[in-house]
């Protein structure tokens, strides 16, 4: 076998064991490109030519098995013929993997995904590293396209369709003993057992010893292995995915493409899966879905926003300020994560709170797989509860998660900067706070910066990293690794009233809360926003976000206003009434044991009137109303610098706020529509409405020129 290889190592044994090891030169993770690829085709050609005993594929990079094909190279398709050129090379392939005489074994840790699964899918066997980093899954739906290399042929034969459907819809990724469990892989092992375990599983298969797979069950057996059980999968599929194929078009082929493969020829079902992935690789939801997955990648890059000579202080412990809900939420995403907490407040109670706070959030990690035992029970010794100022000397880092008033929060960075060594980064959580002013308290201002996480921490993707006026790249350089660490999305913003996502969610809120005042049902103005395509209408999100905590947020923009408006007298109605949101059960909705159950007298007005309906595709008034002040707030900030360039806006409000990802964000939106069309809507808006509607100079400006904010698709590399 050649051993000219540059990203593969191919050795034999003298068993007959021929172990062909993925390292794709110059890359962090192993991806599929051209040259990978070809060098496959290769590889397999002369196992199809001299057949060994048994074939091993593994990775021998850290990160993972394989993390799918390079998403730039799928960006960059242009043409429906070299789509398809493209599948069924890689269909082609991965038949001749699954036809070779002899066994056949996938050695999966760390990242499985996409074209990385469907490789493993190819194999006849596949064994998976149980710990936290082993993930695997098909998430293309997830990009606006499908699995192209036949995924969505093997998985519903290897799972059932129930299994296989859930995993394609939702992009969704399973543990390795999950996947066990619902026979994904034939086995999983304890990492301190792994080798021995990949070892003895190959001397099963040389000594021919069979496999014993999980049953699927009697309800397994009728639902995914009868004609009419599969009927009504496919029926609850459909229904389910009906609103959402309305702007994700790949749900639908994904279902079109499983059911081909079920109910036809083997070669039909192929044709299916390339034929559905041509009818969405061009649609506008699946360009806008890859362009944020690009932003996201480089989003990550250091690089990206502090020049690569700046270095990142190391941060191996960290003092956390505050242990309330956001205190231990970041505390909680620190210690799974390796570092050292020191979690402090003003009296043992409030401590006693946050650490139960943040055992309970990692414990139900543990319960839903993400971390194993042993690494929850790990992660929870990492934090040390304190009240006395001694126990955070000597951290790397101070994040302060105390209460929204000015005055505090200066207090804590004037005592932090004296307790901390003068090398120490220094930083708020502040949601709407100027980081500037808390800096002056402290003599070293540039040592100071925002981390804003968002609630609730272990869920939301997006840190906004903010730099005060005197904010040094190295505290900048140091945040922006921190947050990679922590496996979320850095988003680099100046300091300003709100910063960027909530500056630019505000408008939306406000807008919600005066067509619920003048006359709107809260129900009917959050079914417009969702269908716009937004996870949750406005006013529901309000209740998520704490009616209390709007409020005071509503006071900081009360000052950048020039029409206040009803909406910061109404919130301050609601927390006097004790409505301030899910928490205390109700706010616009009842909740019961965390469900939404029904509206308040705060979802209605005394002046309430008929929403009207609309066609499907048709944009009402209220979307309108709602949708437009974002984009022209989210041009506004992107005029004043808050955010440096465009497409890190539209990624900061995706990740932050769920702003219906298949429009790609605000500014892509106002592209969708042109700017000279989102001007006139607004000036016919401001004419009814007031003010508030002024479009702004950036938008009047490229309405003028017939450009839009964005001149050409990401070319970032990243995997999927």
């Amino acid at each position: 076998m050649p051993d000219d290889f540059r990203h593969m190592k191919i050795d034999r044994d003298s068993r007959g064991v021929v172990t062909v090891t993925l390292d794709v030169a110059g890359s962090p993770v192993n991806v599929f490109n051209e040259q990978v690829f070809a060098e496959l085709r290769d590889v397999v050609e002369e196992l199809e030519h001299k057949p060994p005993r048994v074939v091993v594929f593994r990775s021998g990079k850290a990160s993972g098995f394989l993390a799918g094909a390079e998403v730039h190279q799928i960006r960059r398709l242009e043409s429906a013929d070299h789509v398809r050129a493209v599948l069924t090379a890689g269909q082609e392939l991965f038949v001749r993997i699954e036809r070779l005489p002899c066994p056949t074994i996938a050695v999966i840790h760390g990242v499985c995904l996409g074209g990385g699964l469907e490789f493993a899918l190819a194999c006849r066997y596949r064994i998976a590293r149980a710990d936290s980093g082993t993930k695997l899954g098909l998430p293309e739906v997830q990009l606006g396209i499908i699995p192209g290399w036949g995924g969505t042929q093997r998985l519903p034969r290897l799972v059932g369709v129930r299994r296989a459907l859930s995993m394609i819809l939702e992009g969704s990724t399973l543990a390795a003993e999950k996947a066990a469990k619902v026979g994904l892989v034939d086995v999983s092992v304890p990492p301190n057992t792994f080798e021995a375990g990949v070892n003895q599983f190959i001397e099963d298969r040389l000594a021919g010893r069979s496999v014993r797979r999980s049953a699927r069950g009697l309800a397994g057996a009728i639902l995914d292995g009868t004609w009419p059980g599969r009927k009504v999968v496919f029926s609850l599929a459909r229904r389910k995915a009906a609103t959402r194929g309305l702007h994700y078009p790949a749900v639908g082929a994904a279902i079109r493409a499983v059911g081909a493969g079920l109910g036809g020829p083997r070669d039909t079902g192929f044709a299916t899966e390339r034929e559905e992935f041509v009818g969405v690789i061009f649609t506008p939801a699946a360009r806008n879905l890859i362009d944020i997955f690009l932003h996201r990648e480089k989003a990550r890059k250091r690089a990206t926003w502090v020049h690569d000579d700046v270095r990142p202080r190391s941060v191996k412990r960290v003092a956390v300020l505050g242990a309330g809900t956001m205190g231990a939420g970041i505390a909680q995403l620190l210690v799974v994560n390796g570092i050292q907490v020191a979690l402090k407040d003003v009296n043992a109670e409030l401590v006693a709170a946050g650490t139960a706070k943040v055992a309970a959030l990692t414990r139900e990690a543990v319960a839903k797989g993400v971390l194993s035992r042993e690494e929850g029970e790990a992660a929870i010794q990492r934090v040390t509860p304190t009240f006395a100022d001694e126990a955070i000397a000597g951290a790397d880092l101070a994040i302060e998660a105390v209460v929204e008033r000015l005055d505090v929060k200066r207090t804590v960075f004037r005592e932090l900067a004296e307790r901390l060594g003068p090398s120490a980064v220094l930083a708020t959580n502040t949601s709407a706070l100027s980081v500037s002013r808390i800096a002056e308290a402290t003599p070293q201002p540039e040592r100071v910066a925002g981390l804003h996480f968002f609630n609730p921490v272990h869920r939301m993707p997006l840190v906004e990293v903010v730099r005060g006026t005197s904010t040094c790249d190295e505290a900048i350089a140091t945040l922006v690794e921190l947050v990679r660490k922590l496996g979320k999305v850095p988003v680099v913003v100046a300091d300003s009233p709100g910063f960027l996502v909530n500056r630019i969610l505000f408008p939306y809120l406000d807008e919600a809360v005066r067509l619920v005042i003048t006359g709107s049902r809260a129900r009917d103005v959050d079914g417009e926003a969702e269908r716009f395509g937004m996870p949750m209408g406005p006013l529901e999100l309000l209740d998520q976000i704490g009616i209390d905590i709007a409020a005071d947020v509503a006071k900081t923009f009360a000052a950048l206003s020039a029409d206040v408006g009803p909406t910061p007298a109404r919130f301050a109605e609601m927390v006097k009434d004790g409505a301030i949101g899910k928490k205390a059960g109700r706010g616009f909705y009842e909740y019961r044991d965390g469900i939404r159950t029904g509206s308040t007298r705060w979802a209605v007005s005394a002046k309430t009137r008929p929403t009207l309906r609309h066609a499907p595709g048709e944009r009402s008034e209220v979307q309108c109303r709602l949708i437009h002040p974002m984009i022209n707030e989210a041009a506004k900030c992107l005029e004043a610098g808050i955010v440096a360039e465009a497409w890190a806006l539209d990624l900061a409000m995706v990740m932050g706020t769920g702003f219906a990802p298949f429009r790609g964000g605000p500014l892509h939106c106002a592209d969708a529509l042109g700017p000279a069309r989102v001007v006139r809507e607004l000036e016919s808006l401001r004419a009814q409405h007031g003010a508030r509607f002024e479009p702004c100079a950036m938008l009047r400006s490229l309405a003028a020129e017939g450009h839009g904010f964005f001149a050409e698709p990401s070319h970032a590399t990243a995997t999927v």
